[in-house]
């Protein structure tokens, strides 16, 4: 039987979706596909069509950071990318116990991205 299900939104809540949705633009290339409202209390963010962040408005004082995994077909290319933009919270691609060779961005607010590919062991 065919799923019924075709996609998914990762949401992240923050307090400035616009401010947000900008950084990740200038310093991990993604676009912007959509904004809800003036100013903005939704953003939608895309890389490559496949990877997408939603950043939902939020007036609770204190947020969690948010983890998320994304998977690579070239991890280094895409470290080697990123490291020109000058992000203060880069860690450099590692071969993990785990099987995986993965970096870290950490956004700002304290989001942390992990990219990352199966290691060729």
């Amino acid at each position: 039987m065919k799923s019924n299900l075709s996609h998914f939104a990762t949401i992240f809540p923050c307090h400035d979706p616009d401010e947000i949705a900008k950084w990740y633009r200038d310093k991990l290339g993604f676009t912007i596909s959509f904004r809800w409202e003036e100013p903005a209390s939704y953003v939608v963010i895309h890389k490559d069509e496949i990877v997408s962040i939603h950043f939902s408005k939020t007036e609770k004082k204190e947020l969690q950071s948010n983890l998320l995994y994304v998977f690579c077909h070239d991890v280094d290319l895409v470290y080697d990318e990123l490291q020109k933009n000058n992000i203060e919270h880069l860690s450099k691609p590692e071969d993990q116990e785990y099987g995986m060779r993965d970096f870290e961005v950490v956004d700002p607010w304290g989001n942390k991205i992990t990219f990352g590919k199966g290691s060729e062991k």
